[in-house]
Parts: C-alpha cells; structure tokens; sequence
C-alpha cells in the first residue's frame, strides 16, 4: 500500500509550473539584421512558469553600456564579461566558458529536474554537451537562436529548438502542445 504523503508529494510534481531559467550569450545573439527581444522573452516565458532567473552574458564594454541598462531593466542579472589578451594579442572574452559554468551552478542551486525548463539563448555548438547533460537531468533545453547561423549539433541536441529569423519575436512556450498536453 503506498503512502498517501508520497501520492499527495507526486501530485503537487506533477500540477506545479515549471521552473524556468534563460541564459543570454549577447554577443552570439547580436545580428546585423534581426536582433533578439529580451524583454518579450523573459515575458513569454512567465507566462508559463516561475522564472527563477534570467543571465545575460555581457562582454563589458563602454559600447554596451546602454544594451546592458536595458537588461537589467528588464529582469535580468547582467553579468560582464571583461576580454583579455590571449597570446596573439587579441582581445577574448570567455563568456561562453562562464556561462556553462554559471549554468551548471544555476541549475544546481535551484534544484532543477523533471518539469523544468533552461533557456538557452545561444547558436555556439560549444553549449551542445551542457544541453545533453541538462537533458540527462530531464531538464528541457529550449535553445533561442538564429537559424542561419545556429550549430546542427545544437540544435539538435535541444529538446525545442526555436530559430530567430528577421523577426525577432519569439512564441511563448504556453502556446506549444509539449507544454499543454505536459510532455517533455
């Protein structure tokens, strides 16, 4: 006979919204033609969850100081990524390395599993292993891209994978059969 706690504990899994966390590589999401609406992402997305939070990666420069006031207004924790020199002179930035560093944090610190959802605004096939070891967690991995120039190995390793063509707008999720009928 099971244990009416445990049945009560299953149910509330269950019904509960999903938890949701976005992640923004900004420099890979910058597109001479289309650009990526931050604010009606983070609002799509509330719409069928708790946003838990929202990272935009930022190389910190004086040109992006008024793309990184308008992320910070609008819910998301700007999070600035300051290049180096490597060996060739050349200016680095290493946001995807902490990014997937922050993500995998992010994930843990929020106790993210089954039902949930990771965001992740980014066409580097660089992220293709993070999305499969979040997918191992039965996480789903939407991966917010542009199509033309968004790895086939991502995108194929994401659980949804939806591509910015010149308009940037993205559907919110509440609108998709996965999240109505509760399917992964």
């Amino acid at each position: 006979m099971m244990n009416t706690a445990v049945v009560s504990m299953n149910r509330q899994r269950q019904t509960r919204k999903p938890r949701i966390l976005i992640a923004v590589d900004v420099q890979n999401m910058q597109n001479g033609t289309a650009r990526l609406d931050y604010a009606g992402l983070v609002r799509g997305y509330q719409e069928c969850g708790e946003l838990v939070t929202a990272m935009a990666f930022v190389t910190d420069a004086p040109t992006q100081v008024n793309l990184q006031l308008m992320l910070d207004q609008n819910a998301y924790e700007v999070v600035r990524v300051r290049p180096t020199a490597n060996g060739n002179g050349e200016l680095k930035g290493d946001a995807d390395i902490q990014l997937a560093f922050r993500l995998g944090r992010e994930v843990e610190r929020h106790r993210l599993g089954k039902g949930d959802i990771v965001v992740l605004c980014t066409g580097d096939g660089d992220f293709a292993p993070i999305v499969e070891w979040l997918r191992l967690r039965d996480i789903r991995v939407e991966v917010v891209a542009f199509k033309g120039s968004a790895s086939p190995h991502l995108q194929i390793a994401a659980s949804k994978f939806r591509p910015i063509d010149e308009t940037p707008v993205v559907t919110p999720p509440s609108n998709d059969s996965w999240y109505n009928q509760g399917r992964r």
